[in-house]
């Protein structure tokens, strides 16, 4: 293999695909970035036998083939000089040359023949999706992944593909994450269970724009097609939690809070309990104002927020960085929270019906 390229689209595709390295090596070619040159085009695959990323790049090919080398190492190499036009160069003995103005380096790689070959995805069943629409909903849920290994579909996000929408989840155990957003669906209507890492680099690879993209949905896989990049992840084989059974319609009490003025409130009272496992900080919700309150070794805090009240007096316990990472992931001037009883989840939602979290609570001393 002999190709020559731009440094900066080279650097820029190594930037994508070594998303998909693995974190734990469990194979050392797996720490591989896969070069395939054919026609006029230079591809880049990585894999960590759960994720794939493929990024195509414009090339001059002098001799077809293909290497692997350390994607790391590569990327580095390539970030540091890629103002310069490459000539990359596969020798006989696995490793890479690249050459740059008058001088070159010599990279150790791997047996191609060696590497993984990642299934390709079935093109039968997809639903089309705004760019921004998918980016939202990812963002809206992502942070209440779980990490226990113990449940292994709460480690990553269900995605419930319905006949006009799809609904995104992501829950670990103690409180839950819910995203709506449209969709022109070519009949499919399915659950499935996206790994979080597949979740997260997907939300960054792509733009935030007002413009249609395909995902493809086989058996086991998932695949997103953007044009020149293209990512690949195996689905979660459990079952997801039925979570529709834990989300409240039905409420006691109702509290409308100025979301600025809240999210300084919290941040502030949390303070006082930072150094402590429960984050616990309790809500005294009366006609007019709630008083937020916490206290630990260090000392006691209470503020007072202004509220907008339906209902019943209540109060109850929550876990104050839950709280402050859904105050993180709303845009909304203003947020509702609902409650049943001093025991029961909350629910809290914005100015729309298309995404909302739910709480369970802490037992607090009334």
């Amino acid at each position: 293999m002999k190709v020559i390229c731009q440094g900066t689209e080279l650097s820029d595709a190594l930037a994508k695909v070594t998303k998909a390295l693995p974190v734990k090596r469990s194979n050392p070619i797996l720490d591989g970035v896969k070069l395939t040159a054919e026609g006029d085009t230079l591809t880049l695959f990585a894999t960590d036998l759960e994720l794939a990323i493929e990024k195509k790049i414009n090339a001059e090919v002098l001799i077809e083939g293909e290497c692997v080398v350390p994607g790391k190492l590569f990327a580095d190499y390539a970030k540091k000089i890629e103002e310069e036009q490459l000539e990359l160069d596969a020798t006989g003995d696995h490793s890479l040359v690249i050459r740059y103005l008058d001088s070159e380096v010599k990279i150790k790689g791997y047996d191609s023949e060696d590497y993984p070959v990642f299934k390709d995805v079935a093109k039968e069943r997809s639903f089309i999706i705004l760019k921004k629409d998918l980016k939202e909903l990812i963002n809206k849920i992502i942070f209440n992944v779980a990490t226990d290994e113990a449940r292994p579909a709460l480690r990553g996000c269900c995605l419930n593909i319905k006949e006009n929408e799809v609904e995104g989840v992501a829950s670990d155990g103690y409180r839950l994450a819910l995203a709506k957003m449209p969709i022109k669906n070519n009949g499919l209507v399915e659950s499935i269970v996206v790994p979080a890492k597949s979740m997260m680099e997907l939300s960054r690879l792509i733009d935030d724009e007002d413009e249609s993209m395909t995902v493809y949905v086989d058996k086991n896989y998932v695949m997103v097609d953007l044009f020149h990049t293209k990512i690949v992840t195996r689905l979660i084989a459990e079952s997801y939690i039925s979570y529709s059974k834990i989300i409240q319609t039905v409420f006691d009490t109702e509290i409308v809070v100025d979301k600025k003025i809240f999210e300084n409130a919290i941040d502030r009272v949390s303070l006082i309990n930072r150094n402590s496992k429960r984050y616990c900080v309790k809500f005294d919700i009366k006609e007019g104002s709630m008083n937020l309150s916490a206290e630990s070794e260090e000392g006691t805090v209470n503020e007072k927020v202004p509220i907008s009240l339906k209902g019943k007096d209540l109060t109850a316990g929550f876990n104050s960085k839950f709280v402050m990472d859904c105050m993180k992931a709303i845009d909304d001037e203003y947020v509702t929270f609902n409650f049943t009883t001093s025991t029961a989840p909350v629910i809290i939602k914005g100015s729309t019906d298309r995404w909302l979290y739910l709480i369970l609570p802490l037992r607090v001393i009334v």
